[in-house]
């Protein structure tokens, strides 16, 4: 695929690893100039240098947490001091612990809202006016498989990423017009880190293995498995794309046919 994204100033929230790093790899490979962005200054540096051992393109690093009010900011001087203005932002993180919607308090909520939206909130403000201007740009936040259909034990989840996708395809019917392009991936159960965590966790509750766990996630799709953090990381990169202009304020499913909506 021919991106036309070559020399594209791209910043990749939570890239060191996981869906993140896999997007951030995908963009450079396809020429774009990557900032990639994690809390650990070590994982950070370890990505930079794996992408650029890859041949897959200019790539630089900055740690930060995204969740710090100030942070958005810093990732933004960064990328402009070192490669110029952020043309294309894909806003990704950890997602908040699992929990039984009957356990979750306000301040649960309210962290959950500091690590999930206002991240995308503050991007968007800090970047977007520059992409009005210059009449091109694109904005795409990994979200999950939970804003089509909401999973059980993970309500902070269901409910702080369906606020994302609301957020966000309220703004990218104002910016249309400019030319630029928002919108959400909805991952299905991935093979990543994470994941682990997740089926560990819900393992534990269940009295049973995470290999257990993994097969039931796996056999509720119908391709049967897990997707590929490289699966999820083309769909972003074809939403960053100049043959993705006329696709905007899409919540865009990648999930092997997980969630049976028709819509």
């Amino acid at each position: 695929m021919n991106a036309g994204i070559e020399g594209r100033v791209a910043i990749v929230g939570g890239s060191s690893s996981g869906l993140g790093f896999a997007v951030a790899e995908n963009l450079a490979a396809h020429g774009a100039r990557v900032l990639v962005v994690s809390r650990s200054a070590e994982r950070v540096s370890a990505a930079v240098d794996a992408i650029r051992e890859r041949g897959a393109g200019a790539a630089e690093g900055c740690v930060a947490d995204l969740r710090e009010p100030e942070a958005p900011r810093r990732v933004v001087k960064t990328a402009c001091e070192v490669f110029g203005q952020p043309e294309i932002v894909v806003a990704n993180g950890g997602g908040p612990p699992g929990m039984p919607a009957v356990n979750a308090t306000a301040g649960d909520l309210t962290s959950a809202c500091e690590l999930l939206l206002l991240p995308v909130q503050r991007l968007a403000e800090l970047t977007l006016p520059a992409m009005r201007s210059a009449g091109w740009g694109r904005f795409v936040a990994i979200t999950s498989v939970a804003v089509r259909q909401p999973q059980p034990g993970l309500v902070l989840s269901n409910a702080l990423r369906a606020a994302v996708t609301g957020y966000l395809k309220s703004v990218a019917d104002e910016v249309a017009i400019d030319g630029v392009t928002i919108n959400t991936v909805c991952p299905g159960y991935t093979a990543t880190d994470r994941l682990g965590v997740l089926a560990g966790n819900v393992a534990e509750r269940q009295g049973t293995t995470v290999d257990e766990v993994y097969a039931s996630w796996a056999a509720m799709a119908p391709i049967g498995r897990l997707l590929r953090p490289e699966e999820v990381a083309a769909a972003v990169a074809f939403l960053c794309s100049d043959g993705a202009s006329g696709i905007t304020g899409v919540a865009l499913p990648v999930d092997g046919g997980f969630s049976r909506g028709l819509l």
